[in-house]
């Protein structure tokens, strides 16, 4: 309370001009930078939206960094791939997890270096959420990569980013007479 947690973020941008649809090479700039950012750190943890995206993702991270060191984790897998996955990341026996919101909370999936997300996330509290993954020890600072594969994604990624940066997030405001509020709710 009354403190506000320094964040190390940033939007990456492939190499291609962003349109209203994602290319091939869009696609193939963004796999190879996570997997670069991947290789940099001891572990990383990407958010997608959807089950059929983390496998997609997975299986092309997959491809650049040893399928070995990849793993997804989504609510369509059974209980058992989760937990195995969950394992592997947090014992360090891979370097990358790709994940939906199934991963989002409550999980102890040990020390990530770096959290990744592709697309936008919609709102500020998931893209606060997840970036809070990395760096969730003692002294560490969250670092997170926000991926734009089209021109929609990166106007929300950047306001998003903003809106951490300044700490604009959504506030919770209580009336000073809280209950003479809630009575005019009811009656």
């Amino acid at each position: 309370v009354g403190r506000r947690r320094h964040f190390d973020l940033a939007v990456e941008v492939p190499n291609d001009e962003l349109g209203s649809i994602t290319t091939t090479a869009i696609w193939d700039d963004v796999y190879n930078r996570m997997a670069e950012l991947a290789l940099e750190h001891r572990s990383t943890l990407v958010f997608v939206n959807t089950r059929s995206m983390a496998e997609r993702l997975a299986f092309a991270l997959g491809e650049r960094l040893g399928h070995e060191h990849v793993a997804a984790h989504h609510g369509s897998l059974s209980r058992k791939l989760r937990l195995e996955a969950e394992r592997k990341l947090k014992a360090g026996e891979i370097k990358l997890l790709v994940a939906t919101a199934s991963l989002e909370l409550g999980i102890d999936i040990g020390a990530i270096d770096l959290v990744c997300q592709l697309n936008t996330p919609r709102a500020i509290a998931p893209a606060l959420q997840r970036a809070g993954r990395a760096g969730h020890w003692r002294g560490a600072t969250p670092k997170a990569r926000f991926f734009a594969t089209t021109r929609d994604d990166l106007v929300e990624l950047a306001a998003v980013v903003r809106a951490i940066r300044a700490g604009a997030l959504d506030q919770l405001e209580i009336p000073p007479q809280p209950l003479d509020v809630l009575m005019q709710q009811i009656v």
